[in-house]
């Protein structure tokens, strides 16, 4: 699996409400899109940051949507942002009965000196300790070779429900729909 984000910082004449009708208006193609497993629309008021979360199965489905109608779409109302891509290590669903009101975004640099597979067994039994909190939604463990890096995704019930974040690289959104057409139990 492949996780995809980019974040768009809106126009001064987009207001958050368009943000929400625009999500509403495509939330539909989302929820029946061959191919992804997961897609978190965020949003971070403050910031103005329109920054939708993707897990695809493969890279080619996440290829295939950047050159598709949908991905158009933004590019024609917003320009084309860079696309941050990460390799998904593991991904864990907790508790989908809840409504999943807030996210977080987590990327700390992986040591030189780390041995990548006793890394990322170290950061699995972290991700599973909080399979405990009946608040969290899901967890998304990924790394970038390319900048040797590790994001953790988190969705929680909301933000005094969250864990404690675990890196000095956070940003934290408001979750507006979540789309999973091709998720695993």
């Amino acid at each position: 699996m492949i996780a995809m984000q980019y974040s768009i910082p809106l126009p001064p004449n987009f207001a958050p409400d368009m943000v929400r009708q625009r999500v509403e208006q495509r939330r539909a193609s989302f929820d029946s899109h061959a191919g992804l497993v997961h897609k978190s629309f965020l949003y971070h008021a403050k910031e103005r940051l329109y920054a939708p979360f993707y897990v695809w199965k493969d890279v080619g489905e996440a290829r295939d949507f950047l050159l598709n109608e949908l991905f158009h779409g933004v590019v024609e109302t917003f320009n084309r942002h860079r696309v941050r891509s990460w390799y998904v290590a593991s991904m864990m669903y907790v508790n989908r009965d809840l409504y999943a009101g807030f996210a977080r975004r987590e990327i700390d640099v992986i040591p030189p000196e780390a041995r990548l597979s006793d890394f990322l067994q170290r950061e699995r039994a972290m991700q599973q300790e909080l399979s405990a909190s009946p608040d969290l939604y899901a967890h998304t463990l990924a790394f970038d070779p390319e900048r040797w890096e590790i994001m953790r995704f988190s969705l929680w019930k909301d933000a005094l429900s969250a864990d404690k974040p675990a890196s000095d690289s956070v940003i934290e959104y408001d979750v507006l729909h979540v789309s999973e057409p091709d998720s695993f139990s």
